[in-house]
Formats: structure tokens, C-alpha cells, sequence
């Protein structure tokens, strides 16, 4: 989401803090804080029309500097899809193959975002972990209703595994990923390879994706429920787009923590934001998953807020997540090559 300021911004002792419309203390990033200072109030996301949203959402990210990463290739092509083609960018790492591959969703409430918005994301997840990222275009919602995002998702990991070799991969060495409504994909594609028993994914990656909706009212949900960057009401606003009727949030592939068992499931890491209204339905999956003896790794970024890794070539605590959701892919890399 685009860059807001909160009203009445101003430091105490060595934290900065910001009080929201409900007079609440906010330990925000003392960087984000001086970022959000002096830019207007952005506006929730119920008073705008979708495609002004998602032009707003497409300027200010793609505006934002990319990490240093180097690569040997970035190309885009179409793959076949459920309901047509499916744009996709490659990422190829320098290097010789073959190479681990992640296939990457983008964030955006499953009603705005692109293989541009969140370019910087899956350039930092392919230099930092020496992987193949396909980042998948997704269609979205209003117009595409659930579960047309996860079914183009899901159409896009059995492509990527089907055809590694050609893309200089190990079809044995897969990976998914994704932030905040691309982790959400990005955990429900695990379930769906362990019912269909391939690919057998080495890692979730999951930056603030929530495992359950409708999203609970927990601490955070009340503590952040203004923002900055989401609002409580924005999340919910975006699932009514997305989602035809109530039911849905049943379906384990809109609400992961959901489903019947966990068991088998690949190992996964998630990452919260401390000032995130829905940074306890984000960590609430991990328990559940650790129950199961799923390998899991859950941290809570300080000061952050939703949507931070995009900051990622600016913002020392979206370069910690990446590094952290990277070391963590590369160490499940390395345990199945041996076990090979």
C-alpha cells in the first residue's frame, strides 16, 4: 500500500511513537515515523474506486528503489492457466544451476498489485537465496472472485515443477512464497501439494499473510486498528471484494489454519510486523503448525508495519525479514539435498 502519515506524530525518549485516531500509542520505526511525517493521511480504501486504487498502489511502488541484487536474467512470459494465460516474470540468479526454485505471489489484498509492484521483493528473494523466483500475475479480485487467485497460483506451482529443467531449476528443490495475501496463497498451495502429493515443497515463505478469516478481533486488531498503512476495516474490505459469500472463508484455501490436519506440511517461516492490525492472525498459524510437527519459525518485526518488506532498499527492518526468510529457504535447500 502507498505511503501514509498519521496526525500528531512526535518522538518520546529513544522510541518514536504516533497516536492514532484512537489516541493509541504506536512504537513505530523511528525511520517509518519520520517517513510518514508530513505526507497526507491516506484515505481507507473503501472511498476509492478499484482502479484509482490500484494506480495509487502501482505509482508509489514502483517508484520505490530496488535492492542491490545482481542477476543473469529477468524475463517475462505467459504460462498456461485454469482460465487463460498467466503472466509471469523469471528471476535467474547468477551462477551455475541447476538452481532452487520459489514460486513468489504478491500482496495486495487479492485486489491490487502486479509483477511490478512488488518487482523489489522477489529480485531480494532470488538474490538472497540463489533460487529461480517465478512471480505470478494472478487475477483479482472484484472482477475475479475467490478462488480464481489461488487457482492461477496453484496452476503456476505445478507449471513451475513441471517444467524446471527448462527453466535451469532441481524440480527436487521448490519453494513457495509470498506477502501478506501472497502468503496467504503461498500457505494454502502448501495444503494443496500435499493433497495432490506433488510437488513436494521445501519451504513456505510468509511475510504477514494471516492463515485464518475473517481475521479475529485479537489485541492487534484493536491496538492498530487505524493503521498506519492498513486499517483493520481495509483487510476486511478487501476480502469482501475478493470473496462471493460468507462460506468461503471456510475453504482451507482462504483460511490455511482451517484445515483438518497440518501434518506433512513443509517447513515454514512467517513473518509479523509489530504495528499491524492483523499481525495476530498472521502468527497465530504458527502454533498450530508447530502442534502438527511442522518446522516453523515465526518472528515479529519491531516498529514495523504491514507491507514493509517492500521497503526493502531503504529499511533495515525489511532487509532483516528478507535475510531471515532467506537463510531460513536456503537452510531447507541444503536439508534436502542431503537427505538426497
Amino acid at each position: 500500500m502507498p505511503c501514509l502519515a498519521m496526525p500528531g506524530a512526535r518522538c518520546c525518549e529513544r522510541r518514536c511513537v504516533i497516536w492514532n485516531n484512537r489516541r493509541n500509542r504506536m512504537p513505530l520505526d523511528p525511520q517509518l515515523e519520520a517517513m510518514f511525517a508530513g505526507q497526507p493521511e491516506w484515505p481507507p480504501v473503501r472511498n476509492f474506486p478499484v482502479d484509482a486504487l490500484r494506480e495509487a498502489v502501482r505509482s508509489s511502488s514502483t517508484q520505490l528503489p530496488p535492492p542491490p541484487v545482481r542477476l543473469a536474467s529477468v524475463s517475462d512470459r505467459a504460462i498456461p492457466g485454469p482460465a487463460g494465460e498467466i503472466p509471469v516474470r523469471i528471476y535467474t540468479p547468477e551462477g551455475a544451476g541447476p538452481f532452487p526454485l520459489i514460486v513468489y505471489f504478491h500482496g495486495g489484498g487479492f485486489v491490487v498489485g502486479d509483477l511490478d509492484t512488488q518487482d523489489m521483493i522477489a529480485r531480494g528473494l532470488s538474490g538472497g537465496t540463489d533460487a529461480i523466483v517465478v512471480s505470478v500475475d494472478y487475477r483479482l479480485a472484484p472482477e475475479h472472485k475467490f478462488p480464481a487467485a489461488f487457482d492461477d497460483s496453484w496452476a503456476a506451482v505445478e507449471w513451475t515443477a513441471a517444467n524446471a529443467a527448462e527453466l535451469g531449476g532441481n524440480p527436487a528443490l521448490i519453494a513457495v512464497a509470498g506477502d501478506s495475501a501472497g502468503g496467504v496463497i503461498a500457505s494454502a498451495c502448501a495444503l494443496l501439494a500435499r493433497q495432490a502429493g506433488a510437488p513436494k515443497l521445501a519451504a513456505v515463505l510468509n511475510w504477514y499473510g494471516p492463515g485464518i478469516h475473517p481475521i479475529p478481533e485479537t489485541g492487534s486488531a484493536i491496538e492498530f486498528a487505524n493503521g498506519p498503512m492498513l486499517r483493520m476495516d481495509d483487510a476486511h474490505y478487501f476480502w469482501e471484494l475478493h470473496i462471493k459469500d460468507n462460506s468461503d472463508y471456510d475453504d482451507i484455501r482462504a483460511s490455511p489454519m482451517k484445515a483438518s490436519s497440518h501434518d506433512g506440511l513443509p517447513a515454514t517461516f512467517i513473518a509479523s510486523a509489530e504495528c499491524d492490525p492483523i499481525r495476530d492472525a498472521v502468527e497465530a498459524y504458527g502454533p498450530v503448525l508447530e502442534q502438527a510437527g511442522v518446522e516453523v519459525e515465526v518472528k515479529r518485526y519491531p516498529g514495523m508495519v504491514h507491507g514493509f518488506v517492500s521497503w526493502l532498499g531503504f529499511l533495515p527492518g525489511a532487509q532483516a525479514a528478507m535475510a531471515d526468510a532467506c537463510a531460513f529457504a536456503k537452510k531447507q535447500f541444503a536439508s534436502v539435498r542431503q537427505d538426497a
